[in-house]
């Protein structure tokens, strides 16, 4: 028998192995194992008592390189020595999100442990790329849905980095030789519960235009590299397919790199394997308070209101520009979305096509302006203007899908795949946000520093859970839910708007809400009753825009061709021009102006006070904080159904008094909209408010330039000025083309605007970017 020492060094460094299996083997002679554990730069001996003969010598172990030494003729004591090498593979991602890819992770073990945010944030965040960078990209589709990285310019601000690694160490660290039996798996593992991970994430085959997808929605959720293609390293870009949200609420993806000795672990078994959990990028909702760059209008036979609208625009400051939109002349385009592993064309449930080509005006109710942040590939912060897609299915989207998606704007539509229905509360002037504001309870504050998003969600007027479920996957500007069942509409742009406030020292509180008010606008009419009782209202005053004659041209709407009436009817109890239609019968109903001026009061108000009371449970809101604007309403059309005593307005009047005695939005009572021009439906610009003229009461007055002055203007224009540095009001007539069908400005508007300083707004450079600002 001979002692055969078999004696081992490790190569000195840092690396997560230690271990070897040692085996000799002879014909005849019972397998002989040990195992080794190994200190760097330390030999390390075993002895093994053999028969002499003829031995074979096996030295394998997770991340070693393995020794095969045949034909040992063993004739007495001896000594082997070893020189080991080790070689391994490594996976890396933008950990700590500075935009330079980090060590490695810990090994067999998914690293960090759980995505974390603050200022000692960890997690690769990874952007949902819904822009179009390249011409490789088809119409209608954006650079996340095809399988190819779009032009270099996606490269930069479209996708991520993930490297895999070669690590070596020992003798022939310079050129270590990889042996045969070697092999990678690099997969992507999603949450228990959620869509699979692949339907998330996209890897592609390296980092050039066109690298093709090697993990992803069209191809597969693991694909096996050699360890030829990786070389010393190489990278592969990375892009989210979606924002988190329905079946995918956590927006989190583990992307695992399994390593394959088949020495060690046998064909296709992991030998080990480095994991990092990545997030995708959040979408935000744009606020009042971020400065606007770019504005959208519709072209459709407007000419008079773009040119009203361009004279402010183009003496903003800062200044952007005006672009049309022009739905009337745009193809029919599919709207395409992930049906499982292959994109298809959507079509919205109770739908049978695409819309047709029009000139669909509404500009606001198809996207939600916004947009996405990420820490960018070593040149920066990137962000990219993303509009969300309401869950609206008319003209305009072809234009959308054709022209709005380019390199420099993005757009994702998180009801595309479902069964949601259509819902007028679906529209993008449903769904705004607030400016940063806090919340204080028992002296505890929250604070919404990204602000938080509002729409209206109730019985008549919903939003699409998809969406919801979107607004509420992101965790950034927590919802609050409004009723807007009264509104014809019911959509919260025709209720309240934001408009900025420098003054206030608390951040939180930089804004003054502005809120319809029809108790305000019978205010001003009692207040002018005795001096000025004959003045006109709905009307346009002699010699103004529109109106050439030198007497007042009365405004037709709803069933009116003519609403004018004087500050003395509207507070009378004489027939009103205006009528609602029974949904019965179908006959015009008319109403007194009492009836109308109650309903307002009453109902109205009430319903409009309850939103402010909502309100101020969500955030630090008071009275002083709120500017009412006159606003008068009329009723469009009647709910069928039945109402009981809680619908009703005056517990004194007997019956529903033709429905103007039950709350708008109830059953049997009416869905409303604006009569005067809704001054709150305003776009608020840079420097200064565009704002629906409201023709409120019109007083005559040869000395001023436009010989008189409306009340409702003079109201928010001194309630505005009040503000100081605030901004300048402009009134712009926009009933022909947007009252009438019940819109304004706003719902005829969109933009785009810049991410909002958070680090000056707040102080600390912790609020730069959203992924250190917020905890969860």
């Amino acid at each position: 028998m001979a002692n055969y020492t078999v004696q081992l060094t490790a190569p000195a460094g840092v690396y997560p192995f230690n271990t070897v299996r040692v085996s000799l083997t002879c014909v005849g002679q019972p397998q002989q194992i040990q195992n080794v554990v190994l200190t760097p730069n330390v030999a390390v001996s075993r002895v093994f008592n053999i028969p002499n003969g003829t031995w074979d010598l096996e030295i394998s172990g997770a991340g070693f390189v393995p020794v095969n030494e045949q034909n040992i003729v063993v004739n007495g004591d001896a000594v082997n020595a070893k020189n080991l090498d080790v070689v391994w593979y490594t996976l890396h991602t933008d950990r700590n999100r500075d935009g330079n890819l980090d060590d490695a992770g810990l090994l067999n073990q998914v690293t960090p442990g759980a995505i974390t945010y603050g200022t000692a944030g960890v997690g690769a965040i990874i952007p949902v790329n819904c822009n179009r960078d390249g011409n490789n990209t088809a119409a209608g589709y954006t650079d996340n849905q095809d399988q190819r990285v779009n032009g270099n310019n996606d490269l930069v601000t479209g996708t991520s980095r993930l490297e895999i690694r070669r690590n070596a160490l020992g003798p022939n660290a310079g050129a270590p030789a990889i042996p045969v039996g070697w092999s990678l798996l690099l997969s992507v593992i999603g949450t228990l519960g959620e869509n699979p991970a692949q339907q998330h994430l996209r890897i592609f085959d390296g980092i050039l235009n066109n690298s093709a997808e090697i993990i992803g929605p069209e191809t597969t959720h693991s694909v096996p590299i050699t360890t030829v293609t990786v070389g010393a390293s190489k990278l592969y870009a990375v892009e989210a397919v979606r924002f988190a949200g329905t079946g995918f609420t956590s927006g989190q993806i583990r992307i695992a790199l399994n390593v394959i000795q088949q020495e060690v672990t046998g064909n296709g078994n992991p030998t080990y394997l480095f994991a990092d959990r990545v997030v995708v990028a959040r979408w935000i909702g744009n606020h009042h308070r971020q400065t606007v760059s770019q504005i959208y209008v519709v072209d459709a036979n407007n000419a008079n209101f773009q040119a009203a609208l361009g004279v402010p625009v183009a003496n903003e400051n800062p200044p952007y520009a005006l672009t049309l939109a022009t739905p009337g002349t745009s193809a029919l385009t599919h709207v395409p979305y992930l049906n499982g592993n292959a994109w298809q064309n959507f079509i919205a449930a109770g739908r049978i096509a695409r819309p047709g080509i029009s000139r669909d005006r509404w500009m606001r109710d198809t996207i939600v302006s916004g947009h996405s942040v990420w820490p960018g590939n070593g040149a920066g912060v990137q962000s990219k203007d993303t509009f969300m897609k309401a869950h609206r299915w008319r003209s305009l989207q072809n234009w959308i899908y054709q022209t709005l998606i380019s390199q420099n704007v993005g757009l994702y539509y998180p009801a595309a795949g479902s069964a949601d229905g259509i819902n007028d509360g679906n529209s993008g002037g449903n769904i705004a946000v607030t400016p940063p504001v806090q919340k204080t309870v028992n002296g505890a504050t929250a604070y919404y520093r990204y602000g938080r998003i509002y729409f209206g969600n109730n019985v008549q007027s919903t939003v699409d859970q998809s969406s919801r479920d979107f607004f509420d996957a992101q965790n950034m500007q927590p919802p609050i839910t409004l009723n807007t069942d009264w509104l014809a509409v019911g959509h919260v742009d025709e209720m309240m708007t934001f408009v900025p406030d420098d003054n206030p020292a608390n951040a939180f509180k930089k804004w003054k809400l502005l809120i319809a008010s029809p108790a305000t606008a019978y205010g001003i009419l009692r207040n002018n009753r005795n001096a000025h009782g004959n003045a006109p209202l709905i009307a346009r005053p002699p010699h103004s825009p529109g109106n050439a004659t030198p007497n007042f041209a009365g405004l037709s709407i709803g069933n009116a061709i003519d609403a004018t009436g004087t500050i003395t009817d509207f507070l009378g109890n004489g027939q009103a021009p205006t009528s609602w239609q029974d949904i019965n019968t179908g006959n015009l109903q008319n109403y007194t102006y009492k009836q109308l001026r109650d309903w307002n009061i009453y109902g109205i108000e009430n319903l409009i006070n309850q939103n402010i009371r909502r309100l101020k449970a969500a955030f630090d809101l008071t009275d002083n904080d709120i500017i009412k604007v006159p606003v008068i309403f009329i009723p469009v059309h009647q709910i069928n159904g039945n109402f009981t005593i809680s619908d009703k307005i005056s517990f004194w009047t007997i019956g529903a008094d033709n429905g103007f005695n039950i709350y708008p939005g109830r059953e049997c009572g009416f869905r409303s909209g604006a009569m005067t021009g809704d001054m709150v439906n305003m776009f608020v610009g840079n420097d200064k408010l565009m704002i629906p003229k409201p023709f409120g009461p019109w007083i005559v007055d040869n000395t001023m330039p436009n010989n008189g002055h409306d009340l409702f203007e003079d109201d928010i224009r001194q309630k505005i000025a009040a503000i100081q540095n605030g901004p300048e009001c402009v009134f712009i007539d926009d009933w022909d083309d947007y009252h009438v069908a019940h819109g304004e400005i706003h719902c005829g508007t969109n933009e785009l605007r810049a991410p909002y300083d958070g680090q000056t707004a707040f102080g600390n450079a912790r609020y730069a970017n959203w992924w250190t600002a917020v905890d969860a």
